[in-house]
């Protein structure tokens, strides 16, 4: 089977990743690297030659020999992009969120159906073995009836000035709650607060009420205008500052 021809656009935080594992597997073969950072995509070329760089994504949608693109973008430029790519006949891989609306989201959806195109969310944690082990034993029945889904998320990655951190950290934990329990909620709560950037939560707390009687408590941080100092009572040093 011949290798597929990826694109990748967006070689800033995750992107470099992603271009690290497509040049790595024999099934892909890179072919574009795209960013508007000609640093950054000078730094890429020296580490790929293989591939061809640009700073306008439209270079990969015109290219007839680009099977699919991944997009590494703010959620604010991934509509736009992701459409003109599947309106280009490439299959799209998009880091998460997917858009930035519902409405957008379903577009893009829509699109995709139509000309019959895989448009993927790049959920990562679904595919950890950790993850994966805990699905075999939900699905097992070994834990017997589930009550409570609990899931924190602090202090992780770059703070993003676009999004807050449920569109930021929250999919994570929604993607992995969808995979272990396959059930849609009745009721959604959640509240939030900006300590950073006005407008912008970076802590929230989502409550998801299902009819099964299922209780799913998330909370999402990024917190600490210098450090964290957090509580652990199982721990024995409980002054460790991170």
């Amino acid at each position: 089977m011949d290798a597929i021809n990826i694109g990748v656009i967006g070689c800033g935080y995750w992107g470099p990743n992603l271009l690290r594992n497509f040049a790595e597997n024999e099934a892909a073969q890179l072919r574009w690297i795209c960013d508007l950072d000609e640093d950054r995509l000078a730094s890429m070329s020296r580490r790929y030659p293989m591939a061809q760089t640009t700073s306008d994504y439209r270079l990969l949608v015109d290219d007839s020999a680009v099977d699919a693109v991944a997009v590494v973008t703010p959620v604010g430029t991934h509509f736009t992009i992701a459409k003109d790519l599947l309106a280009g006949g490439k299959h799209v891989l998009l880091e998460k969120p997917l858009a930035a609306t519902t409405a957008e989201a379903q577009e893009l959806i829509d699109l995709a159906e139509r000309n019959k195109l895989t448009l993927m969310v790049d959920h990562t944690f679904i595919y950890t073995g950790a993850v994966r082990k805990m699905k075999e034993i939900v699905s097992s029945g070994e834990l017997g009836d589930l009550l409570y889904f609990d899931s924190v998320r602090i202090n992780l990655g770059l703070f993003q000035r676009d999004i807050n951190v449920l569109w930021d950290l929250a999919p994570h934990d929604l993607s992995i709650m969808d995979f272990l329990i396959d059930r849609q909620p009745q009721a959604i709560s959640a509240l939030g607060s900006s300590h950073i950037e006005r407008g912008v939560e970076n802590i929230a707390y989502l409550v998801m009420l299902f009819p099964d009687e299922i209780h799913r408590a998330l909370s999402f941080q990024l917190a600490g205008a210098g450090k964290n100092s957090p509580y652990d009572d199982c721990r024995q040093q409980q002054n460790d500052f991170v």
